[in-house]
């Protein structure tokens, strides 16, 4: 059942609230830049670690079952594609046709249910 739509000759659309001319206004906001006097650029910043002993990651995942392996740290490009290429590439199509069967399973346990 739906309620039944009555004709109102004095609609006149959506309503939207007035605009009112702002006479102060003086467009959209930027924050200042304020010169930080104790500012000072460190070269050796990232010569700290040298040797590292270990890293930290923080994170984060939505989902369980989520597995993090093969981690490289590398400044040169190169380097993380040959280890990209040994590890993922390597595993990748077997490992989505593992998913796929498992997926594949889980369809057919429910319609079985």
């Amino acid at each position: 059942w739906e309620t039944p739509l009555i004709d109102n000759p004095e609609y006149q659309g959506e309503w939207e609230a007035p605009m009112i001319d702002n006479p102060d206004y003086q467009g959209p906001w930027v924050h200042p830049e304020i010169d930080n006097p104790d500012y000072f650029y460190d070269d050796a910043v990232y010569h700290v670690c040298n040797p590292c002993q270990a890293v930290g990651f923080e994170l984060w995942q939505v989902k369980s079952g989520t597995i993090f392996d093969d981690i490289i740290i590398t400044d040169s490009l190169e380097e993380a594609e040959e280890f990209a290429e040994e590890t993922w590439a390597a595993r990748k199509d077997d490992e989505k046709a593992m998913f796929d069967k498992i997926e594949e399973e889980k369809r057919a346990a429910e319609e079985e249910a």
